[in-house]
């Protein structure tokens, strides 16, 4: 079963979780837990297992395949995370990095966690698709949602 653990408080990406779930029940019309046949131009929402969710970043990001990774629990600290959410997110970094190249083709993947404009922890899988800008001048411009506005 999965949990429906959400912080009480605000938070953006429990309030997300919310959005996505009807109690510990995803709501279909929002979800495709089968990365593989996932089309390029659908939803908003990929894969949720019983301790993540991993879903496509806004539209505002400009940034085609940026994914987030988010623990479905309310964590604000990695020794929150429990040893068997740990064994399932390695697998889901693997997923979303395979979809991302698959559909895609990027000249390379950053995969990054800050969780300070939002506490709740999460990660960030950013396709790079120029060679202009690269490393973090790159991840400054993707992170700011400013990718294509220069």
């Amino acid at each position: 079963m999965i949990p429906n653990i959400h912080n009480p408080l605000s938070c953006k990406i429990c309030d997300i979780h919310k959005s996505l779930f009807d109690g510990n029940i995803l709501i279909q019309n929002q979800v495709r837990k089968d990365l593989g046949n996932l089309e390029k131009e659908e939803i908003q929402f990929f894969h949720a297992t019983d301790h993540w969710v991993l879903r496509e970043a806004e539209p505002e990001k400009s940034c085609k395949g940026y994914l987030y990774l988010e623990p479905r629990k309310h964590s604000e600290s990695f020794t929150d995370i429990s040893s068997e959410a740990y064994k399932e997110m390695g697998v889901l970094i693997e997923q979303g990095m395979h979809w991302i190249e698959q559909n895609f083709h990027p000249k390379k993947i950053y995969t990054l966690t800050i969780s300070e404009a939002v506490p709740h922890i999460h990660f960030h899988l950013v396709p790079r698709y120029k060679q202009d800008v690269k490393g973090l001048d790159y991840l400054k411009l993707a992170l700011g949602s400013l990718l294509g506005k220069s």
